[in-house]
């Protein structure tokens, strides 16, 4: 299927998920950051000072997140390695693409994830296809500016939604 992972790679990564997003402080984060702005813990090699103990720290919310592989895909298909710290001026493009490519392979990952239903052959073939189409999709930087994700999301929540009373109680996990 698709030519890309959709796990997490932080060596080929820029640490997208540590600057592009922003988190309050809570239940999962000890301290509020804004959108586009580093993280404090973060190092100037794109690692964390405090990932062995982000738990204990108070940021629970790093280690439940998963950015299903849209770092490292956006790092080296889209920006061949470059870093938003070397080229602040395409850092925001970068945090949007990032952002975009994320959200894509949310949904490609729960696709991924109905696959273990044990569909039957016209359900898995919808699957199959929805998968399919997303994957197929580009993620040069122009062509993200138009992708249509909502329309893409209510597309694929649709189609999952559907599962509900086409898949026994059992396959679902009820």
């Amino acid at each position: 299927m698709a030519a890309f992972s959709l796990h997490p790679d932080c060596k080929n990564c820029v640490a997208f998920c540590c600057v592009a997003f922003a988190f309050d402080q809570g239940d999962h984060f000890d301290f509020d950051k804004a959108a586009g702005v580093g993280c404090p813990h973060l190092l100037p090699d794109h690692y964390c000072r405090i990932h062995a103990q982000l738990d204990q720290k108070g940021f629970s919310g790093c280690v439940r997140y998963n950015c299903f592989g849209a770092g490292q895909r956006v790092t080296q298909e889209i920006y061949a390695g470059k870093s938003w710290r070397d080229h602040p001026e395409l850092a925001q493009e970068m945090f949007d693409a990032f952002s975009k490519v994320e959200k894509l392979h949310g949904l490609i990952s729960m696709l991924e994830a109905a696959k273990r239903l044990n569909l039957p052959d016209s359900l898995e073939q919808k699957r199959a296809a929805h998968q399919h189409e997303l994957e197929s999709l580009s993620i040069a930087p122009g062509d993200l500016k138009q992708l249509p994700l909502d329309q893409l999301r209510r597309r694929v929540e649709q189609f999952l939604s559907s599962l509900r009373q086409e898949v026994s109680p059992e396959a679902l996990g009820r």
